[in-house]
Formats: structure tokens, sequence, C-alpha cells
């Protein structure tokens, strides 16, 4: 490498093969990152607590392992992460985005960053998270709002918006984020990055508890390419002792290797029941007919879910986070935020008919969901229904003439999280304003890595300018 070279614009598979083959060190890296986050993370906010000190100690222990010749081939090895903050990381503050927690700081790593640092990872440190992930806006009463790279005045999308928005900006290579209601995928399309949601159980979940189902609670990456998303959620996959839900491992699914002419890809541009604005659903538009182009059988998706979705969604929300949060005394509840609060008490309002409503209507997803997924392979969706709007106006409460539910009304993902189907957000283009917006490649439980194949042919079709210019 020459020294003019940038080393944060190098893609994260690139960077491993050029430690791996000792062309640059792991605390070149460490550091390079390091300087980018110090001139630019002012600007956006998205690392909320950084440790340079440990992240450089790490990389020079990497470094001498490498030189002693004792570095196993490890797939992460000296690349630089961030680690949403939500995610437990031993020795390093982790807030939940609350002020209950804002001097928390854990003993013990989750059972997936101990997986992350088995094979190589460099901590750097954490992202910022709205109050316990419970919207779909980054900012909090500790650390502030997290700002879009692509444009400061405007949100980065939520709740791992830190994480998208660090990646957006060349912060790192890439990070990890979690998604109980599109979490991963929301702030991935308003950032202009790729985010996966894994199949439920892929990945260990960071609760390891019931609490991870009701509705599914994943975590996966988010990255400035499909490769280096890959990358990350190979190095996440497999179950852990312990962990109730974890799937076993499993190679390479070799059906994402089938004949692209022989894959049915259906598309949707509302799920039947979302307004969308009419630039992002044709972006979206622009973006199934690539699948076209590629050879793929593209249809029509003739999908509506019921009526009653968000409503039954919100119920199963706020009973979680009731059943988390709802035992504190007046005086801790007086710390959360004011929407917070009111999800508490509202789910301390549900009973068991209402909670098993909710749950029917949950099958009813499910079924319509797994009726669509026996005559398509792949669905094709936005992520959301806007781009990243204004920090100062807040999440809209009206689209396309519609009035929307301004928590969660404004995106197409979090019925994906009843049902806990892979689905993968990447850039489809730029809207009108100039910002970017998400595809969803949706696909059948435990097909990965058939979404992961479309979404690397659809990037390659086409190529996505992945770095906002600061």
């Amino acid at each position: 490498m020459s020294q003019s070279d940038d080393i944060t614009l190098i893609s994260a598979v690139d960077l491993a093969a050029l430690i791996r083959d000792r062309h640059i060190s792991c605390r070149a890296v460490t550091g390079a990152f390091l300087d980018k986050i110090e001139a630019h993370n002012p600007k956006i906010n998205a690392i909320c607590t950084l440790d340079a000190d440990r992240a450089l100690e790490t990389a020079d222990a990497l470094d001498s392992q490498i030189a002693a010749g004792s570095a196993a081939r490890r797939s992460l090895l000296g690349l630089p992460i961030v680690l949403k903050d939500l995610t437990p990381t031993a020795g390093i503050r982790t807030t939940r985005g609350s002020r209950l927690f804002k001097d928390w700081v854990p003993s013990e790593d989750a059972a997936l960053v101990t997986r992350l640092k088995d094979q190589g990872a460099v901590v750097l440190g954490k992202t910022n998270t709205p109050e316990f992930g419970h919207k779909a806006v980054t900012d909090n009463a500790i650390f502030g709002p997290t700002n879009n790279p692509w444009r400061l005045d405007r949100i980065a999308g939520g709740s791992s918006g830190g994480s998208a928005a660090a990646v957006a900006a060349g912060l790192v290579p890439f990070a990890e984020g979690s998604d109980g209601a599109g979490s991963i995928r929301i702030p991935a399309s308003l950032c202009g990055t790729v985010g996966f949601k894994p199949t439920f159980g892929r990945v260990p979940d960071v609760a390891q508890s019931f609490f991870s189902h009701t509705p599914y609670f994943h975590n996966g990456p988010i990255a400035r390419s499909v490769a280096d998303a890959d990358l990350l959620y190979r190095a996440m996959l497999g179950p852990t002792a312990g962990g109730l839900f974890g799937l076993p491992f499993e190679p390479q699914n070799r059906s994402a290797l089938r004949p692209l002419g022989d894959i049915r890809v259906g598309y949707s541009p509302d799920l039947g029941i979302f307004p969308v604005r009419a630039d992002v659903a044709q972006a979206c538009r622009n973006g199934a007919k690539v699948f076209e182009a590629l050879g793929c059988q593209v249809i029509d998706a003739s999908l509506t879910l019921p009526d009653d979705t968000e409503a039954a969604f919100m119920d199963l929300w706020r009973a979680k986070v009731a059943g988390l949060y709802g035992a504190l005394d007046a005086g801790d509840l007086d710390l959360l935020e004011p929407v917070v609060q009111t999800l508490i008490e509202d789910g301390r309002g549900i009973d068991m008919v209402r909670f098993g409503t909710a749950t029917k209507t949950r099958d009813r997803v499910w079924q319509i969901m797994t009726d669509m997924f026996a005559k398509i392979d792949i669905l094709l969706c936005p992520t959301t229904c806007v781009t990243a709007f204004a920090q100062s106006d807040g999440p809209p409460s009206q689209i396309a003439g519609r009035p929307v539910n301004p928590l969660i009304g404004w995106f197409l993902t979090y019925p994906m999280n009843m049902t806990g189907h892979p689905v993968i957000s990447v850039p489809c283009g730029v809207c009108d304003d100039g910002l970017p917006v998400g595809l969803q490649i949706a696909g059948r439980r435990l097909e990965d890595d058939l979404v992961l194949r479309l979404a690397a042919d659809f990037e390659a079709a086409q190529p996505w300018d992945k770095i906002a210019d600061l």
C-alpha cells in the first residue's frame, strides 16, 4: 500500500486480506479509524463511548501474535468494530441509552461479543441508541441525537442509528446492530448502508431468554457492502450454551447457488397496508426491475397483511417493555423518557385476552407469509416509507395523504420481526431530496444464504457509493 491510500476506504474483506498477508498492521488499521473518528464523530455523534487505548492495546497484541506466527486464521483478525450501546460489553460503559444505566459497566461480554473478539475483531467502542431501543430515531437524554452523515440536520434512523451512521461515515468498516422492529434495517435504509437481520436463532441474542421472541429480537451486521455484512454475519453464527433458541450451525446453503432464472421474486410496493411516499416507491420499483434484468422471474406479490397488524405488534411491544421494566419503583421510572414511561403504563394494562388476540394476529401474519413463500422464493419491498426526515420535524404523522402512527407507521420492517424471516436492506438509490433509501430483500426461514446471494447480485448490478462525503 502507498502512504496516500486511505485505509478507511478499503472494504472489510480487503482489509482482512491485507492484515492476513502482513501488508498492513492491525495497529495501522485501528489508528486510521480512530483518527477518522476523532475528526468526524463530533459532527454526527454516532459513537457515544470510545475505548481507544484498549483498542490500540488489542491491535498491538494481535500484531505480536501475527509476528510470532501464532495468530490463527480468524475471520475478523485486526478489523475494527463498534457495538450498539444495548449490547453488554465487558469493561466498557453500556448505558442502553438510559439514565437508569448511565454508569453501568458490564463485567462480562454478551455471547455475541465474545464470539466477535474470538474471531479477532478490535472493539473501538459503543454506538448511540434511543432508550432501550424503543424507537426508530436515535437520541437519548445522555448523549443527544445522532445525525445522518448524508445530511447532518436529518435523523440517522434507529434504533441502531449510531451503528449505521458510523458505517456510512466510514468511521468503521462495519458495526453490530440489533433489530426488534426494524432497528438494523431502518437506519441502514436512511444512511445508505447494508443491514441484515438473519433468521431468528441464527445469531445468539443478547437477552438469551423468552423475551427475545415476543416479538423476535435479532442481532446482525451493518456494513458498507453485502460482502462485508456477510463476513461479519458468519463470525456471529451458531448457538451458544444456555441459549434457548439458537439454531445449529449449517454450512453455506447450496440452494443459494441456483441459477437466477430459477428464482421467483415477488415485489410488493406496500405489503398491502403501508402508505409509501411516491419517490421512495419509484426507487424501490426500479430496484425490482434490476432483478428482472438479472434474469429472475419477477411478479407482483399478492400480499395484504391483516388490518390490525400494527395494533397487534404494538401490544406485543408494550407487553415486552412493561415486562422488562414495569416493576421499577417510581423514582427509577421517573428517570425514563416520557414515551418509554407511556409504553410501560400501557403495557401494564394489557390483559391476557388482548395479548392472546395480538398473538392470533401474529399467527395470521406468519400464515400469509408462509403462503406467499410457497409461490415465490424472495420478497422485495421498501424498507422505509420515507427518507431521513429533519431532526427538528420529528416522525411523520401523515404519508401520501394517509395518517400514520409516528412511532412505527413510517417503515415496513416490523412484520418480519413478527415472523423471524431473514431480510436485508440494501441501498437502491436516492430520492427526490437527494437522500438514500433501502430495498428489503426477504426470504424463507433458514434461507439466509439465498437472501445474501440475491443482495450481492443486486449490489453488483447497481453499485452504490457507500461512504457519505463529510
